[in-house]
């Protein structure tokens, strides 16, 4: 479970701070640095307390703006929602969690956007303090606590991964649910409608983790437990019937799928990393079958200098080609990278190695649009509490 360094600080001195933004390119560590596999990294964005820290999850994106969380610091350190510019300027802290039960605190992974509004939840905070699902808008004015996690019949406690929009719903994952391991539900945004749609079991031994993946009607999400306690991968169909373990990790095909996964699905095969285990212990990507058949070790980080260890978030897909980061290896400072590699395993890339001073140990996924990645980074740079990034291909 990944650690969060509460920062204490007078909640009285940043009571009047409701949003604070940056109207010039806040100074980077860096400037634009072409690396050896041709591509441009940009240090955009350093984190620095007071506009939050450690970063978490995935950026979106809308028009020419990012939007994202810190999982801690702001205001009041119970971290924060920002919006910045893909090239860096106007910063903007939209809103700070107040860890109070009309709000949340910690926020987890990705911000989902839907009909003009931000989707989010967070880890803790709201009325029992077991997390919220809650929206604001673009320009950071309107937040609301839609539900709170662990009352009434959304019995779900500390949710996992970043909601998924489908239609008009919104799907997620969290811990507790009718048996205490965790569910599947689902939230309707047209009356904040929360229902539990499968709640895993104690004898099964198998937790949600990450977020899920939906396709044709049916979730795919990565797991922790199961047999050797190893974590799965597994479907089920949406209205909560039909579920299957499509792989159980042992070590040797890896283990330990990341906080942040998300399987990427395309036609009927499944892409996911591992964050342990494999050939050298540091990890793997892989593929699979929608049906569970077929899985495919298709690359093994070994933590050497231009390689990785400890994949952590998302692959992305962007037409034969994965693209991903790991949290630590890469070059002499081991504080992870950017990588491509081709769906049939070959061609593996390193594409950038970061270098604390930019940025170090990246948790979350990348983002594609026009040809350019942006990321974050969860510790390093200039002031240590993380950065934001692009990588121009």
């Amino acid at each position: 479970m990944k650690k969060i360094t509460i920062l204490i600080i007078s909640l009285a001195l940043f009571a009047s701070c409701k949003k604070s933004s940056d109207s010039t390119t806040t100074p980077a560590t860096t400037t634009p640095i072409v690396t050896p596999s041709g591509g441009t990294y940009t240090d955009l964005y350093n984190f620095n307390t007071t506009r939050g820290e450690n970063p978490v999850g995935d950026l979106i994106i809308s028009g020419s703006t990012l939007y994202g969380m810190a999982g801690s610091g702001g205001a009041n350190g119970f971290g924060c929602i920002f919006s910045i510019g893909t090239n860096g300027s106007s910063y903007t802290d939209m809103h700070d969690f107040t860890g109070s039960a009309t709000d949340g605190q910690f926020p987890i992974a990705d911000l989902t956007l839907y009909n003009g509004l931000l989707y989010g939840m967070t880890q803790g905070g709201g009325v029992n303090g077991w997390g919220v699902i809650f929206s604001i808008n673009l320009n950071g004015s309107g937040f609301q606590v839609l539900s709170s996690f662990g009352v009434g019949s959304n019995s779900g406690s500390g949710p996992t991964g970043s909601l998924v929009l489908s239609g008009n719903m919104l799907y997620g994952c969290a811990g507790g649910g009718a048996n205490g391991p965790g569910t599947i539900f689902s939230f309707n945004p047209l009356g904040n409608v929360y229902t539990d749609l499968y709640d895993f079991t104690l004898a099964s031994g198998v937790t949600p983790s990450g977020t899920i993946a939906f396709s044709y009607g049916v979730f795919y999400g990565p797991g922790g437990g199961g047999i050797g306690n190893d974590g799965f991968i597994y479907a089920v169909d949406s209205n909560g019937s039909n579920f299957q373990t499509l792989v159980t990790f042992n070590g040797t095909n890896g283990m330990e799928p990341g906080p942040y996964e998300r399987l990427v699905v395309s036609g009927t095969t499944l892409y996911g990393m591992a964050n342990a285990g494999g050939a050298s212990s540091n990890g793997l990507v892989f593929s699979v079958s929608t049906t569970g058949n077929g899985y495919k070790d298709l690359y093994d980080f070994t933590g050497n200098e231009g390689n990785g260890a400890a994949p952590q978030g998302s692959l992305i897909l962007n037409g034969s080609t994965l693209y991903g980061m790991t949290a630590s290896g890469g070059g002499s400072y081991t504080a992870g990278l950017i990588f491509s590699i081709s769906t049939s395993g070959s061609g593996f890339t390193d594409l950038s190695n970061f270098n604390s001073a930019d940025g170090a140990f990246p948790e979350g996924g990348l983002l594609f649009s026009n040809n350019v990645l942006y990321g974050m980074a969860y510790s390093g740079g200039q002031y240590g509490w993380g950065s934001i990034f692009s990588y121009s291909l």
